[in-house]
Protein backbone atom coordinates (compact mmCIF):
# COMPACT_ATOMS: atom_id res chain seq x y z
CA UNK A 1 0.00 0.00 0.00
CA UNK A 2 2.83 2.39 0.82
CA UNK A 3 4.29 2.04 -2.71
CA UNK A 4 0.94 2.98 -4.24
CA UNK A 5 0.63 6.00 -1.95
CA UNK A 6 4.15 7.12 -2.90
CA UNK A 7 3.37 6.63 -6.60
CA UNK A 8 0.20 8.71 -6.27
CA UNK A 9 2.09 11.45 -4.42
CA UNK A 10 4.73 11.43 -7.15
CA UNK A 11 2.09 11.73 -9.86
CA UNK A 12 0.47 14.58 -7.96
CA UNK A 13 3.78 16.48 -7.91
CA UNK A 14 4.43 15.82 -11.60
CA UNK A 15 0.91 16.88 -12.58
CA UNK A 16 1.17 20.05 -10.49
CA UNK A 17 4.55 20.93 -12.00
CA UNK A 18 3.37 20.41 -15.58
CA UNK A 19 0.14 22.33 -14.98
CA UNK A 20 2.13 25.29 -13.64
CA UNK A 21 4.36 25.30 -16.71
CA UNK A 22 1.47 25.02 -19.15
CA UNK A 23 -0.38 27.84 -17.39
CA UNK A 24 2.73 30.02 -17.54
CA UNK A 25 3.14 29.37 -21.28
CA UNK A 26 -0.57 30.04 -21.85
CA UNK A 27 -0.36 33.31 -19.89
CA UNK A 28 2.60 34.51 -21.94
CA UNK A 29 0.80 33.64 -25.17
CA UNK A 30 -2.37 35.43 -24.02
CA UNK A 31 -0.32 38.53 -23.28
CA UNK A 32 1.40 38.28 -26.66
CA UNK A 33 4.78 37.59 -25.05
CA UNK A 34 5.86 34.95 -27.54
CA UNK A 35 9.57 35.21 -26.62
CA UNK A 36 8.87 34.43 -22.95
CA UNK A 37 6.59 31.51 -23.88
CA UNK A 38 9.31 30.12 -26.15
CA UNK A 39 11.88 30.55 -23.36
CA UNK A 40 9.76 28.49 -20.95
CA UNK A 41 9.24 25.81 -23.61
CA UNK A 42 13.00 25.70 -24.25
CA UNK A 43 13.67 25.37 -20.49
CA UNK A 44 11.24 22.44 -20.30
CA UNK A 45 12.93 20.76 -23.26
CA UNK A 46 16.43 21.19 -21.78
CA UNK A 47 15.30 19.95 -18.37
CA UNK A 48 13.66 16.90 -19.95
CA UNK A 49 16.85 16.14 -21.89
CA UNK A 50 18.89 16.33 -18.65
CA UNK A 51 16.42 14.03 -16.88
CA UNK A 52 16.79 11.52 -19.74
CA UNK A 53 20.60 11.67 -19.51
CA UNK A 54 20.44 11.20 -15.75
CA UNK A 55 18.28 8.09 -16.04
CA UNK A 56 20.54 6.66 -18.79
CA UNK A 57 23.42 6.55 -16.31
CA UNK A 58 21.87 3.36 -14.95
CA UNK A 59 21.92 4.60 -11.35
CA UNK A 60 18.22 4.52 -10.35
CA UNK A 61 18.66 5.41 -6.67
CA UNK A 62 20.96 8.31 -7.50
CA UNK A 63 18.61 9.53 -10.26
CA UNK A 64 15.63 9.35 -7.92
CA UNK A 65 17.47 11.38 -5.28
CA UNK A 66 18.21 14.19 -7.75
CA UNK A 67 14.87 14.10 -9.57
CA UNK A 68 12.81 14.37 -6.37
CA UNK A 69 15.08 16.72 -4.42
CA UNK A 70 13.42 20.00 -5.40
CA UNK A 71 10.00 18.63 -4.49
CA UNK A 72 11.10 18.55 -0.87
CA UNK A 73 11.46 14.78 -0.58
CA UNK A 74 14.72 15.04 1.35
CA UNK A 75 13.57 17.85 3.61
CA UNK A 76 16.34 20.14 2.37
CA UNK A 77 16.09 23.92 2.19
CA UNK A 78 18.26 24.32 -0.89
CA UNK A 79 17.45 23.80 -4.55
CA UNK A 80 19.56 21.83 -6.99
CA UNK A 81 20.17 22.04 -10.70
CA UNK A 82 22.19 19.40 -12.46
CA UNK A 83 23.78 18.85 -15.83
CA UNK A 84 24.81 15.45 -17.09
CA UNK A 85 27.67 15.87 -19.55
CA UNK A 86 27.45 12.41 -21.15
CA UNK A 87 24.70 9.85 -20.98
CA UNK A 88 27.20 7.00 -20.88
CA UNK A 89 26.14 4.23 -18.51
CA UNK A 90 27.89 4.20 -15.15
CA UNK A 91 27.18 0.57 -14.25
CA UNK A 92 30.60 0.28 -12.58
CA UNK A 93 29.49 2.66 -9.79
CA UNK A 94 27.74 1.20 -6.73
CA UNK A 95 24.41 3.02 -6.92
CA UNK A 96 23.52 2.49 -3.26
CA UNK A 97 26.90 3.70 -1.97
CA UNK A 98 26.83 6.74 -4.27
CA UNK A 99 23.29 7.62 -3.19
CA UNK A 100 24.11 7.13 0.49
CA UNK A 101 27.16 9.41 0.20
CA UNK A 102 25.16 12.01 -1.71
CA UNK A 103 22.26 11.88 0.77
CA UNK A 104 24.66 12.42 3.67
CA UNK A 105 26.36 15.25 1.77
CA UNK A 106 23.02 16.95 1.17
CA UNK A 107 22.19 16.61 4.87
CA UNK A 108 25.55 18.10 5.86
CA UNK A 109 24.96 21.06 3.53
CA UNK A 110 21.46 21.55 4.88
CA UNK A 111 22.75 21.65 8.47
CA UNK A 112 25.10 24.59 7.79
CA UNK A 113 22.80 26.82 5.72
CA UNK A 114 21.84 30.25 6.96
CA UNK A 115 18.02 30.18 7.20
CA UNK A 116 17.36 33.69 5.87
CA UNK A 117 18.97 33.25 2.45
CA UNK A 118 18.23 31.42 -0.79
CA UNK A 119 20.46 28.48 -1.57
CA UNK A 120 21.33 26.84 -4.88
CA UNK A 121 23.55 23.84 -5.55
CA UNK A 122 24.64 23.24 -9.14
CA UNK A 123 25.90 19.75 -9.93
CA UNK A 124 27.83 18.81 -13.07
CA UNK A 125 27.90 15.04 -13.57
CA UNK A 126 30.24 13.27 -15.95
CA UNK A 127 30.51 9.54 -16.46
CA UNK A 128 34.07 8.58 -17.33
CA UNK A 129 35.95 5.34 -17.66
CA UNK A 130 35.43 3.48 -14.37
CA UNK A 131 34.46 6.60 -12.40
CA UNK A 132 31.85 9.28 -12.00
CA UNK A 133 32.80 12.92 -11.55
CA UNK A 134 30.53 15.39 -9.77
CA UNK A 135 31.36 19.06 -9.53
CA UNK A 136 29.37 20.91 -6.88
CA UNK A 137 29.00 24.68 -7.08
CA UNK A 138 27.05 26.27 -4.23
CA UNK A 139 25.66 29.81 -3.97
CA UNK A 140 23.92 31.16 -0.87
CA UNK A 141 25.02 31.80 2.69
CA UNK A 142 26.61 29.28 5.03
CA UNK A 143 26.63 29.72 8.78
CA UNK A 144 29.36 27.13 9.39
CA UNK A 145 31.76 26.52 6.51
CA UNK A 146 34.29 24.74 8.76
CA UNK A 147 31.74 22.08 9.67
CA UNK A 148 31.02 21.36 5.99
CA UNK A 149 34.73 21.19 5.15
CA UNK A 150 35.28 18.82 8.08
CA UNK A 151 32.48 16.58 6.83
CA UNK A 152 34.11 16.45 3.39
CA UNK A 153 37.50 15.58 4.89
CA UNK A 154 36.09 12.74 6.96
CA UNK A 155 34.07 11.31 4.06
CA UNK A 156 36.92 10.92 1.60
CA UNK A 157 38.24 7.38 1.12
CA UNK A 158 39.71 5.02 -1.49
CA UNK A 159 36.50 5.15 -3.54
CA UNK A 160 35.70 8.86 -3.03
CA UNK A 161 38.23 11.57 -3.87
CA UNK A 162 37.40 15.18 -2.96
CA UNK A 163 39.07 18.35 -4.17
CA UNK A 164 37.78 21.58 -2.59
CA UNK A 165 38.46 24.24 -5.21
CA UNK A 166 37.08 27.31 -3.42
CA UNK A 167 35.23 27.96 -0.21
CA UNK A 168 33.71 30.99 1.47
CA UNK A 169 30.58 31.81 3.44
CA UNK A 170 28.67 32.60 0.22
CA UNK A 171 29.97 29.96 -2.18
CA UNK A 172 31.95 26.79 -2.47
CA UNK A 173 33.07 24.58 -5.29
CA UNK A 174 34.38 21.06 -5.01
CA UNK A 175 34.98 18.15 -7.33
CA UNK A 176 34.21 14.66 -6.13
CA UNK A 177 35.34 11.57 -8.02
CA UNK A 178 33.57 8.30 -7.28
CA UNK A 179 35.71 5.33 -8.28
CA UNK A 180 33.96 2.29 -9.66
CA UNK A 181 34.75 -1.37 -9.77
CA UNK A 182 35.45 -3.24 -12.97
Amino acid sequence: MKDKEEALTLLQHVRHDWLNRIQLIKSYLTLGKIDQAERVIEEVILESQQEARLTKLGLPEFATLLLFHNWGWGGHTFQIEYEVIHDLPAHYIDDLELTSWMTNFFHSINEVLHPLYGHQLYITIESMENRLSCIFDYEGKLKNLDRLQQWLLTNENDQVHINMEKASETEFSCKVIFEGSE
